[in-house]
């Protein structure tokens, strides 16, 4: 039985001595035990905790299956072949009753995790990898465009030249956009750990956060020819948030919305509460999603689709950004489609600390 079973597995007697092993077991231990060779519990030529710590052979798997009469708790442990090379692995100990009710010995297979120890290990490379050129890439972009805003700005104090005042404006909303696409290329490092986004809670109205939300997104909306309808019953509702925060995360969803409506389309938001919790509603009747694609949206730089008549832009992160504030703030976000062609609708649910005394 032991033969023919894929993964190293083995046996051993009571006192430990490897009575039986497969070719799997013995090419992963690099020889074949004697049978004689009690207390020895595998053939590996030592074994070692995952702090590093050596871990004597009678603390083995088998020895404690042995001991206790019970399998132990499975955990990964670094063995040692004879070569020298080491392994992460599990060790699942069973013990075996003779017809006296006894131990009479312990079965045991191996399931080396090593492969995916280092997959994670190369994984955790690229992210940190990417993560460094993003942050390199946004640090080197802020320097020059500070230098373009503030030209910008100069120009259109000038007096007796509208057609130079005009252009400063261009320049200076797209420089505007230009800069939040560069926070958002700081944040990419945090979207995928919502503990990591900074926010600075305080009490704040939510007509407060959709106030700063419209400075985010008015003038792209301006420039499509959009318009954004506004349905709120909340204004005066007060939340323990951050509301620059949270109003980037609004704002991403609204130019998500506008990114992929047509020219001269409405956007609907509703913001409404609904006992402990406020429900912020982005609807728009753009190009919609399919609904296994639905969850990607929420993943840095994954972009489902592209407007027909429109240049993809942005990196994909603004949706990431945004659930991870969310997440931040104790609230969720979800997206629901009808498919292509039916438009896309985003639902915030934030908690709510009460409701605004008047004025």
């Amino acid at each position: 039985m032991i033969a023919k079973i894929a993964c190293p597995a083995y046996c051993c007697t009571r006192e430990g001595a490897v009575a039986h092993s497969n070719r799997s077991a013995r090419r992963l231990w690099g020889r074949t035990p004697s049978s004689d060779e009690e207390g020895q519990w595998d053939g590996f030529a030592a074994l070692y905790q995952a702090d590093g710590t050596s871990l004597a052979k009678s603390a083995s798997p088998a020895a404690l299956a042995a001991q206790a009469g019970a399998e132990p708790q499975s955990t990964e442990l670094v063995a040692e072949s004879v070569d020298g090379h080491r392994r992460v692995l599990v060790i699942h100990a069973q013990p075996v009753e003779g017809a006296d009710g006894a131990v009479a010995g312990v079965l045991c297979s191996v399931t080396d995790t090593s492969e995916r120890h280092g997959l994670a290990r190369e994984v955790q490379r690229e992210r940190d990898s990417r993560d460094a050129l993003l942050r390199t890439l946004a640090h080197e972009l802020r320097n020059p465009l500070s230098s373009v805003m503030t030209a910008a700005c100069l120009l259109q104090r000038r007096q007796g030249a509208p057609d130079i005042a005009r252009m400063a404006r261009v320049i200076e909303r797209q420089t505007r956009q230009l800069a939040r696409f560069i926070g958002d290329l700081l944040e990419a490092s945090r979207v995928e750990h919502a503990c990591d986004i900074p926010v600075e809670m305080r009490t704040s109205s939510v007509g407060k956060v959709l106030e700063l939300a419209h400075d985010v997104v008015d003038g792209i909306l301006s420039g499509r020819g959009q318009r954004l309808r506004t349905e709120t019953t909340a204004e005066d509702t007060v939340l323990w948030c951050d509301p620059e925060r949270l109003a980037q995360a609004l704002g991403n969803a609204l130019l998500n919305a506008s990114e992929f409506s047509d020219d001269g389309a409405e956007i609907l938001l509703t913001v409404a509460t609904d006992g402990l919790f406020l429900e912020m509603l982005v609807t728009d009747h753009g190009i919609g999603v399919e609904a296994d694609e639905l969850g990607a949206m929420f993943e840095p730089f994954r972009k489902c689709a592209a407007h027909p008549a429109r240049m993809p832009s942005g990196a994909g992160l603004g949706l990431a950004i945004a659930r991870s504030v969310c997440r931040a703030h104790g609230g969720t976000v979800s997206a629901r489609s009808e498919g292509r062609g039916q438009g896309t609708r985003l639902t915030f649910i934030l908690p709510v600390v009460g409701v605004a005394a008047p004025s």
